[in-house]
């Protein structure tokens, strides 16, 4: 989608800071930064998909940055702008090409979970949640299913028009809007019942704070998705420092945890040998 001349919106900085703000509680029991933990970091397939999909929303908010100026070619900014928008592109393929066979788990937990939605329980607002809970489910493996039918279509595998596997791709970003703003209600919901919960003395364990964090990304998702569906279209400098947030806290769900600390203990074999329980006692 390329960058539209609309004036970029005030609260990109204040977004981002929202989304750093609750990702602090997160970064906690995180491992710090270096290169065994990078590189542990870096051999999972979530945690490498995660960093690409950061770098191309950076590179999206690039795009619609240069996009609010006149762009003449030949001049470094027109430049810059091509080279944003092949990475956008390149990467956004990358991402999709190896996005096969994540609908397996998700169709998995609908057939699972199957039985207990179809029952009726007493309680309107569990019912409620079962039902949200199945409809984001279906509308995420909708996405994913339609999105491989777009690939397909951009390979040339299937037959289609001229924009044949650009508008099935975006079909599968509306079920993908659809699934996260189910999404944002029902973390939203969740997060009244901690708060409920905390006002009546029980202990959450940051299940606010989780709940908060949830909902915005879910929310700047919808961002996102309803603007690369074209289902309402916003601006590529928005919708960059969106994906960069939500990036960045994909990011940090995929980070290692930081190890617990061995404590430390007199050797056995130290205390069984003369004089050793004596300097146990004195290294105490």
């Amino acid at each position: 989608v390329s960058a539209h001349r609309l004036p970029c919106p005030n609260g990109v900085a204040q977004r981002l800071h929202i989304a750093g703000t609750l990702s602090q509680s997160a970064m906690a029991n995180l491992d710090q930064l270096s290169v065994a933990t990078f590189n542990a970091f870096l051999s999972k397939s979530e945690g490498r998909d995660k960093l690409a999909r950061f770098v191309q929303y950076f590179a999206r908010t690039v795009v619609g940055l240069a996009g609010m100026k006149a762009l003449k070619k030949g001049t470094a900014l027109h430049k810059l702008n091509e080279q944003a928008t092949n990475i956008m592109k390149q990467l956004a393929g990358a991402r999709r090409t190896h996005r096969w066979c994540k609908e397996f788990p998700v169709i998995k937990g609908i057939v699972q979970d199957l039985p207990m939605h179809m029952s009726s329980p007493k309680d309107p607002w569990v019912f409620l949640d079962r039902v949200l809970d199945l409809l984001q489910k279906c509308t995420l493996a909708s996405f994913l299913v339609i999105d491989h039918v777009g690939w397909l279509k951009q390979v040339k595998v299937l037959s289609g028009g001229k924009r044949a596997g650009t508008g099935t791709i975006q079909l599968g970003l509306k079920f993908f809007c659809a699934s996260n703003l189910v999404g944002a209600l029902l973390q939203l919901k969740k997060l009244r019942d901690a708060a409920a919960k905390e006002q009546d003395g029980e202990p959450s364990r940051g299940e606010r704070a989780r709940c908060a964090r949830n909902a915005l990304k879910h929310a700047l998702l919808v961002l996102q998705t309803a603007h690369l569906s074209r289902l309402r279209e916003t601006h590529d400098a928005l919708v960059g420092a969106a994906g960069m947030a939500t990036s960045a806290m994909d990011v940090l769900s995929q980070w290692p945890e930081r190890k617990a600390a061995a404590s430390a203990s007199p050797d056995a074999k130290a205390l069984a040998k003369p004089g050793g329980r004596a300097a146990a006692a004195l290294a105490r």
